[in-house]
């Protein structure tokens, strides 16, 4: 018998069954990341645009913006609203340091995304929006790609060699340090990604572009334009939340 592998295995059963099977948030023991109780205070994205995702009024409709100008990506997920509970972990996650909250969220964004792509294909690649290398020194981690590592570790776990590749060099490069989205007027958002980020290195047919929250979409909008010139032929968009309009 190997004592050594063993007592290794013994270690890890304790550790889980002390801080894995557990709720992050109210701290009751269950087999998921978030109970259940807890999970019915997250604004579920019901009523949404059938495009974008913006949060609507009416189901079933396209919003005004998708109306006039139909964005380049074919499909995008959101299975949240940016309102509370979700707009204080995502917070926390990107102000205050709280990347104990990205398991949660990813392993909430991953069984909605394995029960969309049920009957379609899945994308090859899984890049995401990355923030200007200055920012992550202020923050000290990019939270985009924080997210989206442990999200392709999740989904692997689930699909093994049917899940999308996350490069270890992201593509997609921000080259232009604007101003945080969040600390500009709708206008501004509109134009500050404008010529931000650039391509550098291979880009499949088929991309999952993944980004925390989608609030105008010009971001989102002016990185898919980049993709698909360099080469993808289909684009999703990948979010945990959609910004209701004020």
């Amino acid at each position: 018998m190997d004592w050594k592998k063993l007592s290794t295995t013994k270690i890890t059963q304790v550790y889980k069954s002390i801080f894995l099977n557990q709720c992050y948030l109210c701290q009751t023991h269950c087999q998921s990341t978030i109970c259940k109780t807890c999970h019915e205070g997250f604004p579920l994205n019901l009523t949404h645009c059938l495009h974008c995702k913006r949060p609507t009024h009416l189901p079933n409709i396209l919003c005004g913006h998708c109306q006039t100008s139909l964005p380049t990506y074919q499909l995008c997920f959101a299975p949240y609203r940016f309102e509370g509970i979700i707009k204080t972990l995502i917070h926390s996650i990107k102000f205050n340091q709280g990347t104990h909250y990205i398991r949660p969220l990813t392993e909430l964004l991953s069984a909605h995304l394995i029960d969309s792509y049920s009957k379609q294909s899945w994308p090859e690649q899984i890049l995401y929006v990355p923030s200007h290398p200055n920012r992550i020194k202020e923050r000290g981690f990019c939270q985009t790609q924080a997210i989206a590592t442990q999200l392709a570790k999740t989904l692997k776990q689930h699909l093994g060699e049917q899940c999308p590749s996350l490069p270890k060099t992201n593509p997609l490069k921000k080259v232009k340090n604007t101003h945080a989205q969040h600390s500009l007027a709708r206008k501004e958002r509109l134009k500050n990604p404008q010529n931000s980020y650039l391509i550098n290195g291979a880009i499949a047919e088929h991309v999952a572009l993944f980004d925390d929250i989608m609030t105008t979409g010009s971001t989102i909008e002016h990185c898919v334009k980049l993709l698909l010139k360099a080469g993808a032929k289909r684009v999703d968009i990948w979010l945990i939340a959609r910004t209701p309009d004020k």
